[in-house]
C-alpha cells in the first residue's frame, strides 16, 4: 500500500480510472505500470484502498460477465428469430418519396451501379431527402431467406466459448477510485521525510525496510516507519512524527509501547519541526532518541550524526537508559 501512495504523490494524482483491455479485462493500468503488478492485483489494491477508508468509489462503467467463468471478454451474437441461424445480413431500408416504395438498399442498387434506382418505377433517385430517405434497417437470414426488423440475440464468452442469454448474464460495475485528499496530503508530508530517512539508514551501513515490522515478545507484530538491520543482525527502529506547531508527547508514548515489546537495539523518532518539552522528557526516560528539524536536509544530517555517534561510543549509556525505560514501563503497568 505504501508503494501505491508513493505513486499518487510522485505523479500528483488523486484518482484511479479503470480501463478495459480485450485480454486483461478491466483494470487500473497506472497501478499495473507503476508497481509492476497484474491486472487482477490492480483491482485488489483499489478495493483495499476503499476498504481501509483511504478513498471512495464512484460508478464508472457497466460490465457484462459470463455466468460460467466470470470473464468480461464477451461478444453479442445475433440470430434469426425463425431458424436461429447466425448467418445474417443487415441492410438499410430506403423509401422512394415519389411513389412510396420501401425496400432494402440492395433492391435500389440491383443494376450493380452506384446509382440508386427505384425497383418499382425504375426512376433514378439522385438526392437524399428530396428523392428518397432512410427509414430504418432490415435483417435478412441467409439460411432460411426470411426477413425481419429485430433479430434475436445471445452472448458468447470468448474465454470459455459458452453461450448464454440476457437472462443468464451477470451485470456488475467497475468504479473510479478517488483518494481522500487530506490523507494524501498527510502521506505526502511523511513521504518527503521517509525517502531521505531510508537513504540515511542505508548510508550508515544498515539494511533499510519500510514499513518496518517487528514481532514483539507478546507475539504481536508492530509496525515502524522504517527499520534498519546491521551486519550483526541487530535491528534499529525509526518512527516519523509531524506536528504543528510541535509534535505532542503522545507520539513518544505510542512508540514506546512498540519499543518495550520489540526491544530494538536502538530507537529513533524523527520529529518535524520539533517535539514539545514534555515529549522530550518522556523520550529521555524511555531511551528513545529524538531527532528534530525544520527541513529534511537538517533532519538527515542530525539523524546520521545520532546514529554514528551512538554506534561509536554510546553502548553503555544506551543500555542504562533502556533498563531505566523498562523499569518505568513496568511501574506504569502496575
Amino acid at each position: 500500500m505504501l508503494r501505491v501512495f508513493e505513486f499518487f504523490v510522485d505523479n500528483k494524482k488523486t484518482e484511479l480510472n479503470p480501463v478495459f483491455d480485450i485480454v486483461l479485462g478491466y483494470h487500473y493500468p497506472e497501478i499495473v505500470s507503476a508497481l509492476q503488478v497484474t491486472a487482477k492485483e490492480s483491482l485488489e489494491l483499489a478495493k483495499r484502498i476503499v476498504s481501509l477508508g483511504l478513498g471512495v468509489e464512484e460508478y464508472h462503467e457497466q460490465v457484462i460477465r459470463c455466468p460460467f467463468c466470470s470473464s468480461e471478454y464477451t461478444t453479442v451474437r445475433f440470430h434469426c428469430p425463425f431458424c436461429n441461424s447466425t448467418k445474417l445480413v443487415k441492410e438499410v431500408l430506403l423509401e422512394h418519396l415519389g411513389d412510396g416504395t420501401i425496400a432494402p438498399l440492395s433492391a435500389f442498387k440491383k443494376g450493380g451501379a452506384d446509382a440508386i434506382v427505384c425497383p418499382v418505377c425504375k426512376k433514378a433517385l439522385a438526392k437524399e431527402g428530396k428523392d428518397y430517405r432512410t427509414v430504418g434497417v432490415w435483417y435478412g437470414c441467409l439460411s432460411c431467406g426470411k426477413q425481419f426488423d429485430t433479430p434475436k440475440n445471445t452472448f458468447l464468452c470468448l474465454s470459455c466459448s459458452k453461450e448464454f442469454t440476457t437472462q443468464e448474464l451477470v451485470i456488475s460495475s467497475v468504479n473510479k477510485v478517488t483518494i481522500d485528499k487530506a490523507i494524501l496530503e498527510d502521506f505526502s508530508r511523511r513521504h518527503l521525510i521517509l525517502r531521505p530517512l531510508l537513504s540515511v539508514i542505508a548510508e550508515v551501513g544498515y539494511e533499510p525496510a519500510s514499513p518496518g515490522t517487528m514481532t514483539g515478545k507478546s507475539g504481536y507484530q508492530h509496525s515502524f516507519s522504517a527499520i534498519g538491520k546491521d551486519k550483526d543482525g541487530k535491528v534499529y527502529a525509526f518512527d516519523i512524527a509531524v506536528g504543528s506547531p510541535q509534535v505532542e508527547e503522545s507520539a513518544i508514548l505510542n512508540m514506546f509501547a512498540k519499543v518495550l515489546d520489540t526491544q530494538p537495539a536502538k530507537s529513533y523518532i524523527i520529529c518535524m519541526p520539533s517535539l514539545n518539552i514534555n515529549g522530550k522528557k518522556i523520550a529521555g526516560v524511555y531511551g528513545i532518541e529524538v531527532v528534530e528539524g525544520g527541513s529534511m536536509t537538517e533532519v538527515s544530517k542530525r539523524l546520521k550524526e545520532a546514529i554514528t555517534g551512538n554506534r561509536d561510543g554510546g553502548g553503555e549509556a544506551d543500555a542504562k537508559v533502556k533498563a531505566d525505560a523498562v523499569a518505568v514501563g513496568r511501574k506504569a503497568g502496575n
